[in-house]
């Protein structure tokens, strides 16, 4: 599964248009690296702090942010398991 396809699953999952959802994307990986640099400095990120960090960043509504991670999650986790084929 490539960057578009997933950008495109995620929309169609959240209801929300691809390029907000690419936006979003975008922003839910560069947030991630930093918070990953935190736990590994001891610093502790929560889901709403980087939901919060990413509508800042991007401008967008927070519910909106919200569902296109949930669904980015979704979409995310089956393709992963597609791949390992651990979870069959």
């Amino acid at each position: 599964m490539n960057k578009t396809d997933v950008v495109t699953q995620t929309s169609q999952k959240s209801g929300i248009s691809a390029d907000i959802c690419e936006k979003v994307i975008k922003a839910f990986e560069e947030q991630s690296t930093d918070a990953l640099m935190g736990k590994l400095k001891g610093v502790k990120n929560n889901r709403a702090d980087m939901v919060a960090g990413i509508a800042e960043k991007t401008g967008l509504v927070l519910e909106d942010c919200e569902k296109v991670l949930k669904a980015f999650e979704e979409v995310a986790g089956k393709g992963l398991s597609d791949k390992l084929k651990f979870f069959k």
